[in-house]
């Protein structure tokens, strides 16, 4: 593997580590103490996953055959990730004012067009299903509310 790839492994390597000690550390309440998965499980494994592939892909030897790239960082869409970046900042500020629903399938059909999805009623149509189910299965059998319907809508109701 190339020098650069190694040194991003280094920097994901102390990135999990530090992720994994804050999630370990975090104080939980009273009653997540004797819960099977509580708030820091997800993390704590996140970060176990990351110090396990950042490690091998330091440790193991060079495998220039599979890891080749004809044009390296140059050939990168960066454009298209930057505005992508920018669509997850857009959608995190219109969390609350258009609600989760309509937030989160205008982001998906957003982005399917940005990543040159050409059938936008799909988009729409997963979008709608994807984020209704999700919103369902956080809000209802988790217990973590969610605005689903825009601020407007909400006061309506």
């Amino acid at each position: 593997m190339a020098r650069i790839d190694r040194y991003i492994a280094l920097a994901l390597l102390a990135f999990s580590i530090g992720y994994g000690y804050l999630a370990w550390t975090h104080p939980l309440l009273p009653f997540e103490a004797r819960m099977p998965f509580k708030p820091n499980t997800l993390p704590i494994g996140l970060a176990g996953l990351g110090v396990l592939f950042s490690s091998l892909i330091i440790l193991l030897p060079k495998m220039d055959d599979l890891s080749k790239d004809a044009e390296g960082y140059r050939g990168f869409a960066w454009g298209q990730a930057l505005i992508l970046v920018a669509m997850m900042v857009a959608y995190a500020l219109l969390l609350r004012p258009l609600g989760f629903i309509a937030s989160t399938t205008l982001f998906i059909v957003a982005a399917a067009w940005l990543l040159g999805e050409t059938r936008h009623g799909r988009s729409f149509t997963i979008g709608l299903i994807a984020s209704g189910l999700i919103w369902y299965l956080v809000d209802n059998l988790l217990g973590i509310y969610l605005v689903a319907l825009p601020a407007f809508l909400a006061e309506l109701l």
